[in-house]
């Protein structure tokens, strides 16, 4: 079929935001489409984005989720070999591109089920992967996804309208990503974390839009934290600064002078 007269009123557009959209398919769902620069893409908005089993399973996720808890490896292996990790990279490209494509649409449920569908992929390759490179290679990618996760999740409350659980999503996308530094024993990298910068500066637009004040748990926390990013640069001067506040508010918590 010439693409022509598919995509021939659907000019690529500098604007990712211009280049997807949903239509109705010939089998009566509804499809989700991203026009590239020389064609287009499409996916499935349910399952998986290829709308084919992977294995009889519904997704590689699925399958290697089976193959695990049934301790059923295809090969001699006990673990998650290099061609099973490899078919699930692949579907975790899949899923975090029609993720994206599906954020950008406003359809944040979906968004989020695609975010959460390749962090689960993650922890099965990190724990049943005896290969360190490759789980290394492939987890580098989780603070980008969990920064998907959190902003996916925080507009999907704000459109029930409850900006509480919208700022929890924040919070708990920055610890997790915190989390991960931490794993990997890079605190000096903290700092350096697009991810939970932008989730930081959500946080904050969005208490102050709101005017949500920071209880002394979330405020203690995240002076500890900007006091590690402090030491990790070797600026003593401001640690020092921040110590001295966190003393206070723990003896503001206490209940001490």
């Amino acid at each position: 079929m010439d693409l022509s007269m598919v995509i021939g009123d659907w000019p690529y557009d500098s604007e990712d935001a211009n280049n997807v959209r949903k239509v109705p398919g010939v089998d009566g769902t509804i499809k989700v489409q991203l026009r590239i620069r020389c064609g287009l893409i499409q996916w499935e908005t349910e399952g998986r984005p290829d709308g084919r089993p992977a294995h009889s399973f519904p997704s590689m996720l699925d399958y290697c989720s089976h193959l695990v808890s049934h301790r059923r490896f295809p090969s001699a292996d006990s673990a998650l070999g290099r061609r099973l990790v490899e078919e699930l990279a692949e579907e975790m490209f899949d899923y975090y591109r029609r993720g994206r494509a599906l954020f950008l649409l406003g359809d944040y449920r979906r968004s989020l089920a695609d975010a959460v569908h390749n962090l689960r992929i993650l922890r099965l390759v990190r724990n049943e992967c005896r290969d360190a490179s490759a789980v290394s290679n492939y987890d580098r990618y989780r603070p980008n996804l969990l920064l998907e996760r959190s902003r996916s999740e925080m507009l999907l409350h704000l459109q029930e309208g409850d900006v509480r659980l919208a700022l929890d999503a924040l919070s708990r996308g920055v610890r997790d990503i915190e989390a991960f530094y931490a794993e990997y024993d890079m605190h000096d990298k903290l700092g350096e974390s697009t991810e939970r910068q932008i989730l930081v500066d959500l946080r904050r637009s969005l208490r102050e839009k709101h005017n949500v004040p920071l209880n002394d748990e979330e405020l203690l926390h995240s002076l500890r934290v900007e006091q590690e990013i402090a030491i990790s640069r070797e600026n003593y001067e401001m640690a020092a600064r921040l110590r001295d506040k966190i003393r206070l508010l723990r003896h503001r918590a206490d209940g001490t002078d």
